[in-house]
């Protein structure tokens, strides 16, 4: 089953792996990088205290579109 067929089948088992993820790169102390629709277009970077923001990769790097809300505790 490809990963897009898992996400359709299984979502809430997907968005609690995601959370676990992210949790998982903020204690390691690097950002994540995630979509979330909920958010709107685009890619989101977490960094480790809860900053968010949507960026867009130029090359190496990450350019800030708009700096989000912190995420929810």
């Amino acid at each position: 089953m490809a990963l897009i067929e898992k996400m359709e089948k299984y979502p809430d088992a997907m968005r609690t792996s995601g959370r676990r993820e992210i949790e998982q790169a903020k204690r390691a102390g690097v950002p994540a990088y995630y979509v979330d629709p909920a958010l709107g277009d685009g890619i989101i970077k977490e960094l480790p205290d809860g900053t968010r923001q949507r960026i867009q990769p130029r090359g190496d790097e990450d350019v800030v579109v708009e700096i989000l809300a912190p995420a929810p505790r």
